[in-house]
């Protein structure tokens, strides 16, 4: 049984329902009682994906302390497409919506996890495929309409290891997994979906350098968040998450924070 949006929204309280699999967390004074930040700490350190004389890390400078200004506060330079960030339409698709026009309804799914942690371990370049979704399905059962399909491969563990976590290769190639266009295409024409998650720098595998699943997924309409945390402590299915990122007028990206609930 799939949660409805309107129910969703209206009753963050009540059980999640996903698919075959029902959470059976208690209410804590009318909101859920599970809650697992997905969002990585953004700090000079976090890894970023490297395009020569356009990306750089996160930079963050003081212009005031208390001690000589009576207030604390910070200046940032920052690209829209690092920390744990939300990537819009527009990123890849022309005329696609941009950060601030993404309909608010779509940024609180149900949550659905497959875990390819395993073979990502031995498989670098590996892709979440079809038949990945296939095996989720036999346990569960169907996704739920309107979900967020998120991939944990593992890749979090790396984050605080910026070389690892990029894992470029002598010649520039960058190794990590992602989503197969055949899977996008899939979850695209024959489920419901508002967008997709991974847990690396990309949602297309780290060795895919014209991006064919940003270009699908965006030309349909659909979000995808990038270096998404936590995703082990969540599980596979019965949970929902919500998606907040900073509004920015014409944005491709913006970081967000990213919370799980059940």
């Amino acid at each position: 049984m799939s949660i409805s949006r309107r129910s969703l929204l209206s009753g963050l309280g009540a059980s999640t329902l996903a698919a075959g699999c029902v959470s059976q967390s208690r209410t804590r004074g009318g909101l859920p009682s599970r809650w697992v930040d997905l969002t990585h700490t953004l700090s000079p350190a976090f890894p970023y994906i490297p395009v020569q004389n356009k990306t750089f890390p996160f930079r963050l400078a003081p212009i005031a302390n208390l001690e000589h200004d009576g207030v604390y506060a910070n200046r940032w330079e920052l690209t829209e497409h690092v920390g744990t960030h939300l990537d819009a339409p527009c990123h890849f698709a022309e005329g696609g919506l941009s950060i601030d026009r993404i309909p608010i309804e779509t940024l609180i799914a149900p949550l659905v996890v497959l875990d390819i942690r395993k073979r990502a371990h031995s498989d670098v370049d590996t892709s979440l495929s079809v038949a990945d979704l296939a095996l989720w399905e036999a346990r569960f059962g169907r996704i739920p309409e309107q979900a967020a399909l998120f991939m944990n491969c593992g890749w979090s563990a790396r984050a605080t290891d910026a070389p690892r976590f990029v894992n470029s290769d002598a010649r520039g190639t960058l190794h990590y997994p992602g989503f197969s266009e055949q899977l996008v295409e899939f979850l695209l024409q024959r489920r419901s979906i508002v967008g997709i998650g991974v847990d690396t720098l990309s949602i297309d595998p780290g060795p895919f350098a014209t991006y064919p699943a940003h270009k699908r997924l965006f030309a349909a309409g659909k979000w995808a968040l990038e270096c998404v945390a936590n995703l082990d402590r969540v599980p596979e299915c019965g949970a929902s998450v919500l998606v907040a990122p900073v509004k920015v007028q014409g944005a491709s990206g913006a970081p967000a924070r990213v919370l799980a609930f059940w």
